[in-house]
């Protein structure tokens, strides 16, 4: 005598549970599943999930931030994870501020050089159109992942 295995799989986003085994048992597993409202918090999107929204819309599920340290970071994650830079200057930085429609800082080196200090980005040696570059690192990466 076989046993028959069953499956359902869910998906909701970027968020998916799959229960297999007996009927019985994933049914009930299901309903406890969907009872409770499993699902991925929107807050929070994942690295592949920042394809699917505008660097305005990434910034506000960061909590809309007005220190200008953290909006810098959140740029800097987005053009590493989104746009696939490897290094990035100023202007990309000042170009995600117009992108996001919002007034850059006065002295947007400084903002860099302060989040530099706190381990969030690091400054690389190559130089892009003449200017200083800067890569975020596991610290400032684990730092925007945590923003809500």
């Amino acid at each position: 005598m076989s046993e028959k295995s069953y499956r359902i799989k869910y998906r909701k986003g970027d968020f998916e549970v799959e229960v297999q085994g007996d009927k019985n048992w994933v049914e009930q597993k299901f309903k406890e599943l969907t009872e409770k409202k499993v699902v991925a918090p929107k807050e929070v999107p994942t690295k592949t999930g920042l394809a699917s929204m505008s660097l305005a819309e990434f910034v506000r599920t960061k909590g809309n931030p007005s220190r200008n340290t953290d909006r810098a970071i959140i740029f800097s994650y987005w053009l590493h994870h989104r746009e696939n830079m490897t290094s990035y200057n100023i202007d990309d930085i000042r170009k995600c501020y117009s992108d996001a429609r919002i007034t850059p800082p006065h002295n947007l080196t400084d903002t860099m050089n302060l989040n530099q200090g706190k381990g969030y980005l690091m400054h690389v040696s190559e130089k892009r159109d003449g200017k200083k570059t800067w890569v975020i690192t596991q610290t400032g990466e684990e730092y925007v992942e945590q923003m809500k």
